[in-house]
């Protein structure tokens, strides 16, 4: 079986195009790639090269072992990260969260049922999670819809309702509730870690400037020290957590009222069935 020293080399010097360039990026001698290329022609018993003088290059079918080889380094390329993948994935829990308020309820519960795993989360809008499953860097998933792909198992865990939190004095506080069209212009205080959030927020006030602090303690100290809108959920309301002197009007976009899934691969349902049994539709509320 040939090496895949070998093959390394042959597709360096098929992408650098002379022996000199090949040896240097491979750090070795140009006469030790010489041998080697011998080496694999003998190995494989067809002539890979054309050898003139001073020149050596691919003939037809030496660029074609070059092509099938650069396939066979990324065919193991695949394998070993395939393998550390999995070997990572029996200790270890990666989980993508597409907004605060799931990781904030769920992720006490993943600790409790799988104590002793290591827990890894990501926080971020949810338009590639499905991928990420189906690639093995995230076991878990908290998507804000439901996926319609039989690859996937889902439950629902919960919804959350986006509010405004304005100043008393503000003219939009006296509505029974707004639209975020009615927000486009103003400026507005926002935390940055906030998952698909942050996606809709920007695509429906395109005309706002955005305050964005990135630490907690911050964003507090300028909410209650300025009349800055800011968003909140009725998560923190239901529990007594606003701001003082503010009032929270309901926003009543359709994307503003979110249900959540906790989603893993079916064939990993039996895996995290325990999970499952301890979340139900109102566990996020």
């Amino acid at each position: 079986m040939v090496e895949l020293r070998l093959l390394e080399q042959l597709t360096a010097f098929y992408t650098y195009g002379t022996l000199s360039e090949a040896a240097e990026k491979l750090h070795t001698s140009q006469p030790t790639l010489t041998r080697s290329m011998k080496q694999l022609e003998d190995e494989l018993g067809v002539p890979l090269f054309v050898r003139t003088k001073n020149h050596l290059a691919l003939n037809r079918t030496g660029i074609k072992a070059a092509e099938y080889a650069r396939q066979v380094l990324l065919a193991g390329q695949d394998f070993e990260a395939k393998v550390r993948s999995y070997d990572r994935s029996l200790h270890t829990i990666s989980i993508g969260f597409c907004a605060p308020i799931p990781q904030t309820v769920l992720t006490p519960i993943i600790n409790h049922v799988f104590s002793g795993m290591t827990i890894s989360a990501d926080m971020g809008e949810d338009s590639l999670f499905e991928d990420h499953l189906k690639q093995g860097i995230y076991q878990l998933a908290v998507l804000h819809y439901k996926p319609e792909d039989p690859l996937f198992y889902s439950q629902k865990c919960g919804s959350e309702h986006l509010y405004i939190s304005l100043t008393s004095g503000n003219p939009l506080s006296f509505y029974p509730e707004i639209h975020l069209k009615d927000l486009d212009g103003l400026p507005i205080l926002l935390l940055s870690q906030i998952g698909f959030w942050s996606k809709i927020h920007r695509e429906k006030t395109p005309n706002s400037r955005y305050l964005v602090q990135i630490e907690d303690d911050s964003f507090r100290e300028l909410a209650v020290n300025s009349d800055y809108p800011i968003f909140s959920t009725d998560y923190f309301i239901r529990r007594g957590q606003t701001m003082p002197g503010r009032v929270n009007i309901p926003i009543a976009d359709p994307e503003c009222q979110a249900e959540y899934y906790l989603v893993c691969l079916a064939s990993e349902r039996k895996r995290f069935q325990p999970l499952f049994n301890q979340i139900t539709e109102h566990t996020i509320q």
